[in-house]
């Protein structure tokens, strides 16, 4: 899934490349549709089902900042983590908020971590901060 360009903010010298990663389709067309509103400077929102199709965006457009479910349908959502260039920002999304994930995210170099719980005004809060917007 790939939002319209037309509808992003493709003049603010601050936009973004963001890519929404979560096996569930309903929360992740949810999270395109709150990310999209929400007006945070964006020129490319794209979302992936799984880890495979987050590597091929990922080489293909370079998002500058990723919301990462942990567990992707069996797949470990961290993993990609370790097959990212660095450059990117990373927001963990969990739907448990154990600190041994917390943990784990953190050290493999998350720069955030929200539970799918968290209120939608948090995780576009952490987003703006990590975009510095």
């Amino acid at each position: 899934m790939h939002t319209d360009r037309s509808s992003l903010d493709t003049h603010d010298p601050r936009s973004v490349t963001l890519m929404v990663v979560d096996d569930q389709p309903a929360l992740r067309d949810g999270l395109m549709r709150l990310i999209a509103s929400s007006g945070l400077p964006l020129n490319g929102l794209f979302a992936a089902a799984s880890l495979v199709e987050a590597l091929a965006i990922v080489q293909r457009h370079a998002p500058d900042v990723i919301v990462l479910d942990v567990d992707l349908a069996g797949e470990d959502g961290l993993s990609l983590m370790r097959q990212l260039s660095g450059h990117e920002s990373v927001l963990v999304l969990s739907s448990q908020d154990d600190a041994a994930t917390r943990h784990r995210a953190l050290a493999l170099g998350a720069a955030g971590f929200a539970r799918k719980s968290d209120p939608a005004r948090s995780l576009v809060a952490q987003l703006a901060a990590l975009i510095g917007h």
